[in-house]
């Protein structure tokens, strides 16, 4: 497993918060200092939806752009549609962008870092490590 960490939205959320999770920001700020921290056209999408004005959504859009970012290309597809459609086969239903976000993972060797009760239930049927920080 590579030492890079794909840092979802929900971390990013919650790592922005002033009575976020200790233990959670701290691992964003690691990830950070240590350069393994990557992102993906996805989640950069998801933070930029959530800006308040244009200064924000700049600022986080270049942020997010010195960071490494992971292509979604024909693999990290062929990996979400199979990961889907045996999900589904095993009575798991996600939200569609969990999938896509894991699979990213998995193709591209990395972690995830992440603060979503669907990461936790899903990172193990498709052999992703997830950083699971909900409860601490």
């Amino acid at each position: 497993m590579s030492d890079r960490i794909l840092i979802d939205t929900s971390a990013w959320i919650v790592s922005f918060k002033r009575a976020g999770n200790e233990s959670l920001k701290q691992k964003v700020v690691e990830a950070l200092a240590s350069l393994s921290a990557v992102t993906t056209p996805v989640i950069v999408l998801e933070l930029l939806q959530g800006c308040r004005d244009r200064k924000e959504y700049e600022s986080m859009k270049s942020r997010m752009e010195a960071l490494e970012m992971l292509p979604v290309n024909e693999d990290v597809w062929e990996s979400a549609y199979w990961a889907g459609y045996n999900l589904r086969r095993k009575g798991i239903t996600v939200p569609t962008i969990d999938i896509l976000i894991l699979s990213i993972a998995k193709v591209h060797n990395c972690s995830v870092l992440h603060h979503d009760k669907h990461f936790k239930l899903v990172a193990k049927h498709l052999g992703v490590i997830a950083l699971d920080y909900i409860d601490g």
